[in-house]
């Protein structure tokens, strides 16, 4: 009877194996990952920290020290006092009726606006969508079947007082060129009493849906013409304005405290946000409104990390990694 017996044969000279290598350096690479993954996320956030410090708020609202007035308690001490300087200015603003004409609505409030989307044919590539839209999308050169109305039946429309001011013994005013700043406007629902608002041309042809009008057979299954129109608007709010006081009047400050980013200059050189803020919020308010990337989760970004360090350690272990270490390994043998 015959005995098979299967041997290891020792590997000669320059041959490895991937697979106990992999092994043997398994703690090692988990170790570098770690590593690695720390110092991308440390130079993530560096990056972040430089960013803050490199964007100063306008009006030097980062670095200074600034007044805080409180438009109902100002006195005209405080008027002379702060005559040409930034100051920190909260309070509740004057309202008035906003009236859009056309859809017969009223609007009490400082700022009010329409918003009209139409439902159209859109091309990605070779592929045809359909989509809302806020603006016409030129269908000439789609197939046939996929044309688009040629014409808005709507446009959007937008109301702001004549004057914004502060509530208060002194009408503190807001200057015109700040009214770009009041971006705040909260979603106004339209509810099913606007329908009789309308006028009579627009009798019969809206319904009210999702707090909005709708001209159409289904909203959830548009059909490519149908209509959709929201309004939003800024009713009777607390803001605080950091601006230069001047005369009675708030207006931008001086373009060489306006905020700068790299070194370059940002339009923004004034701010206003909701509320009734000191300093410290002020600043809050402006970092998060100019730093989008640091509402990212830690963790979530952590994860992406550690996802790519592992498959390039690993791809650089699996095909380079080996021949490497093997001929380091022959050439002190030698």
């Amino acid at each position: 009877m015959v005995r098979s017996q299967i041997t290891s044969l020792p590997m000669p000279a320059g041959v490895y194996s991937r697979r106990s290598l992999l092994q043997s350096n398994a703690l090692r690479w988990v170790l570098i990952v770690v590593l690695g993954s720390v110092l991308v996320m440390s130079a993530r956030y560096w990056n972040n920290h430089r960013k803050r410090i490199d964007k100063s708020m306008p009006c030097g609202g980062a670095t200074e020290a600034l007044p805080v007035l409180d438009a109902a308690h100002l006195g005209e001490d405080d008027l002379l006092k702060y005559q040409g300087k930034s100051v920190l200015m909260r309070g509740a603003l004057h309202v008035g009726d906003l009236v859009d004409r056309e859809f017969g609505l009223t609007f009490t409030g400082v700022y009010f606006r329409r918003s009209i989307e139409m439902f159209q044919w859109t091309k990605d590539g070779s592929e045809y969508h359909k989509h809302w839209y806020p603006y016409v999308i030129d269908s000439t050169s789609f197939t046939r079947g996929h044309l688009n109305p040629l014409l808005m039946p709507f446009h959007d429309a937008e109301h702001i007082l004549d004057e914004i001011s502060f509530q208060g013994d002194i009408r503190i005013r807001v200057s015109e060129e700040l009214l770009p700043q009041f971006s705040f406007a909260h979603r106004v629902p339209i509810t099913g009493s606007d329908l009789e608002r309308l006028p009579a041309d627009l009798q019969g042809t809206f319904r009210v849906v999702h707090d909005q009008f709708f001209r159409g057979r289904d909203i959830h299954y548009p059909s490519i013409g149908d209509v959709r129109v929201h309004f939003a608007g800024i009713a009777a709010v607390n803001v605080t304005v950091l601006a230069t006081l001047k005369d009675r009047q708030l207006v931008p400050c001086p373009q060489s405290n306006a905020a700068h980013v790299r070194g370059e200059h940002v339009s923004e050189s004034a701010l206003v946000v909701p509320g009734v803020l000191d300093q410290a919020g002020m600043q809050t308010a402006f970092f998060k409104s100019i730093d989008h990337g640091l509402g990212v989760p830690w963790w979530l970004y952590l994860l992406g990390v550690i996802h790519v360090a592992c498959f390039a350690v690993l791809g650089f272990l699996a095909f380079f990694w080996g021949d490497f270490s093997q001929r380091i390994r022959d050439s002190r043998s030698d």
